[in-house]
């Protein structure tokens, strides 16, 4: 592809000298033209200079500056416009260049701004052993309105996994202000129901009319799972061979809609247990051909089922659904996974038990 200009190039001149009374060398500007597509600007101008050199040396070979029969003007017509495309090619290269210049560095913004309202989850809480994975469906940057975080208290380690309606700044700045309140109320507030009404007042308070957050809550402490739920998809158990979706006993409206009283629901775990919590990124990704959608809860039983480390199993799903979608993802996708280690689980049981 980066040889396309030379081989234009050649081919013009080529056609040229093999030609019987016809002219093509204006041709020859077609070469700086594709390089300004895809090269700098001084390759592009590489290319001018050779276009308007061997139009310069053909039309001596061929004697086309005659003056007979306007031979001469004709010539130097063709030049010109060899010239002027040959100009016009480096502008359009260099003005590419700083665009592609200006873009990287806007993309290293978002990134850095990413890093600094998602940070990277630690890979270890207590007893518990972490992963998470973040796929951005924007292909420039990884900035979007999918959030979590992991924090340490005196109750037990807390967890929330959330969305927030839209793209663009407005969701980072709401997604940045929900994970600023969670970092600070989760530390100091004895249970998770207030934790998440203080969230919902933080919503309410720094978005619009239309704009709000689904998220989920859970506290893991000594093998018990407490779980509220505000509009969010519900989190995946996978303990063995069963895959179990942890359905809170009352679901609460999103944050920011100032609903009201929160349902607490608490599930009893065992060692090994795994948990998946999730955005709707991948749980509404759909194949390009059949519209269907992903098949998450069986794709999350067979990978987190396995006994592997939770980071590969991350990154066995997601590739998994670039697959399904032909890497086409409609929206962001957040993911954070959870392992109960053997000294951390409770009693056996064959299923969770909502209490």
């Amino acid at each position: 592809m980066r040889l396309a200009p030379l081989l234009m190039l050649v081919a013009v001149v080529v056609l040229q000298l093999a030609s019987d009374g016809w002219t093509i060398l204006e041709l020859t500007v077609l070469s700086p033209l594709l390089a300004a597509t895809i090269s700098g600007p001084f390759l592009t101008t590489v290319y001018a200079a050779l276009a308007l050199a061997a139009s310069v040396l053909i039309g001596i070979h061929d004697e086309l500056f005659t003056v007979n029969e306007g031979g001469l003007a004709a010539q130097m017509v063709r030049l010109t416009g060899i010239a002027v495309g040959g100009v016009m090619a480096v502008f359009v290269s260099r003005y590419n260049t700083q665009r592609e210049v200006k873009l990287q560095n806007v993309t290293r913004v978002a990134e850095v701004a990413q890093r600094a309202v998602l940070p990277m989850a630690p890979t270890a809480s207590g007893d518990l052993q972490l992963a998470v994975r973040y796929e951005s469906a924007a292909a420039e940057a990884m900035v979007g309105g999918d959030l979590y975080e992991v924090v340490d208290s005196p109750w037990g380690t807390r967890l929330l996994v959330g969305d927030v309606r839209g793209k663009g700044l407005d969701a980072v700045r709401i997604a940045s202000r929900v994970l600023g309140c969670f970092r600070l109320v989760a530390k100091h507030r004895p249970d998770i129901e207030t934790v998440l009404t203080d969230l919902d007042e933080e919503v309410a308070d720094v978005s619009g009319f239309d704009d709000f957050v689904t998220a989920v809550v859970l506290q893991i402490r000594d093998g018990q799972l407490d779980l509220v739920n505000a509009g969010h998809p519900d989190p995946f158990l996978v303990r063995g061979e069963t895959t179990t979706t942890l359905t809170p006993v009352g679901r609460r409206s999103p944050l920011g809609l100032l609903a009201g009283d929160v349902a607490l629901t608490s599930f009893a775990l065992e060692a090994g247990d795994r948990l998946l919590l999730y955005t709707d990124g991948i749980a509404e990704a759909r194949n390009v051909e059949s519209r269907e959608f992903f098949p998450l809860p069986s794709a999350v039983g067979q990978t987190l089922g396995q006994h592997r480390p939770l980071e590969d199993c991350l990154d066995d799903l997601v590739r998994q659904v670039q697959n399904w979608t032909r890497s086409a993802l409609s929206d962001d996708v957040a993911l954070l996974a959870v392992e109960l280690p053997a000294a951390a689980g409770r009693s056996p049981a064959d299923q969770p038990t909502a209490a």
